[in-house]
């Protein structure tokens, strides 16, 4: 029996691809694929001034006249007045929340026409490697939480109804959980393996190590950087072709790779801005085209691009020249005494809209402290409540301390870490 059965309803199915949203995303992707020069050119001013337009429905932009006339927006602003970029819709509103390097919580809100459309970019980016993501059979190795995890017993993963989706707990995958792991995907036998980069490379190494192949028609990554050697990794020991793709909660900017070392933004996904800075850093300020909810125009990321061939910031921004990765999206872990990876933390601020952040330090082996920012709530219960949201995250082989701050530590660069390490275990 391969496990525990999630039902899912026809519904939820058709909640990411429903007609004629759906259908409609992707024959713009296909037939802006197909653009020239000039005619994507003349197709993003459209893009653009349809932004525009909508957006006067957010208090914020109510007299706005071009996007470039839009100041650059901070996370921190938005999360002060949030409903002043908010607008009415007739469809209902998905939400979401985002924490950062700062830990903070933002409810973000998504339009039916947005929702429909990040499927159909992903739904796009894989069929680049000859699936459809809408009916091949996959593995999920992200951060879902499917049991608590003291508990060792297997199973460890839900199976969808359709048994077309093997969704897995990253919080309970190490040598010793490996061989239940390593059963339940030789009987699955995924096409996709859907993962964070981090979760892959763990899950690449115990395969090696125990001697036990595991094969996957394609590996797609996101939320974290993937190094090269990483990637090199993932397609060796699974014999897989690798794509990576970059986004955030506030769905404002989207870029993707198929080959090493080469992203590409998508231009019909939204107005992508880089910034750079004194020091040479390259910021990535969007905004998204397709959502009607919330307006994030010129958003200010916080995530900075690696160049690569090309110095050409404009075309860089426009897809059509390539860089070399994302910075500033490494691993967000925390290690037990042992070397145990538990991740998924920027889930842990998202309940508390009370704070003003947290961050997470790991002073030793298996030992994490939480400092948390909270103005006017410092009490033992909220303390309480941080503590017994982390242990949805990590286990009890980590002991936990929570510390109200008045600051939060900050890297030599001037950066403020949401995870701070200063152990980690050895390579």
């Amino acid at each position: 029996m391969l496990g525990l059965i999630k039902k899912i309803s026809p519904i939820q199915q058709l909640a990411r691809r429903a007609p004629p949203y759906y259908q409609t995303a992707r024959a713009f992707l296909r037939r802006y694929e197909t653009l020239s020069v000039d005619a994507r050119a003349e197709e993003d001013r459209k893009l653009e001034a349809a932004l525009v337009a909508a957006a006067r429905g957010a208090p914020t932009y109510a007299d706005l006249a071009a996007l470039s006339a839009a100041p650059l927006l901070t996370k921190a602003e938005v999360r002060a007045n949030p409903a002043h970029y908010r607008a009415k819709t007739l469809l209902p509103v998905s939400s979401g929340r985002t924490s950062g390097t700062s830990g903070a919580s933002l409810e973000v809100a998504r339009s039916v026409s947005l929702v429909m459309f990040e499927q159909a970019v992903i739904d796009w980016l894989v069929a680049r490697a000859g699936l459809s993501f809408a009916t091949a059979k996959v593995a999920v190795l992200r951060a879902d939480t499917i049991k608590p995890p003291e508990d060792r017993a297997p199973p460890f993963w839900k199976i969808s109804a359709d048994r077309r989706i093997a969704t897995l707990s990253a919080h309970h995958l190490d040598d010793e959980t490996f061989p239940a792991y390593a059963d339940l995907l030789e009987a699955f036998a995924p096409d996709v393996l859907y993962a964070y980069p981090s979760m892959a490379v763990a899950l690449a190494t115990l395969s090696a190590r125990a001697k036990r192949p595991l094969r996957f028609k394609l590996v797609l990554t996101s939320s974290e950087e993937l190094p090269p050697q990483a990637r090199a990794k993932l397609a060796e020991v699974f014999g897989a072709q690798v794509i990576d793709y970059y986004g955030q909660a506030e769905r404002v900017a989207f870029a993707y790779s198929t080959e090493p070392g080469q992203y590409f933004f998508h231009a019909g996904y939204g107005k992508v801005e880089l910034q750079r800075d004194a020091a040479g850093a390259v910021e990535i300020v969007g905004s998204n085209y397709h959502n009607r909810a919330q307006f994030l125009l010129r958003y200010r990321t916080g995530d900075q691009i690696v160049l690569g061939a090309s110095d050409d910031l404009e075309a860089i921004a426009r897809g059509e020249a390539s860089f070399a990765g994302v910075s500033g999206r490494a691993s967000d872990v925390v290690y037990g005494p042992s070397g145990e990876v538990f991740l998924g933390l920027n889930h842990i601020p998202r309940p508390f809209d009370q704070i003003e952040g947290l961050q997470i330090v790991q002073t030793g082996p298996g030992k994490v402290r939480i400092l948390v920012r909270s103005e006017h709530d410092r009490c033992d219960a909220l303390a309480a409540q941080i503590l017994a949201t982390a242990r949805t995250k990590i286990g009890p082989i980590v002991d936990i301390d929570v510390e109200f701050v008045d600051a939060f530590r900050k890297s030599a660069a001037g950066k403020q870490p949401f995870v701070i390490h200063e152990w980690k275990p050895a390579a």
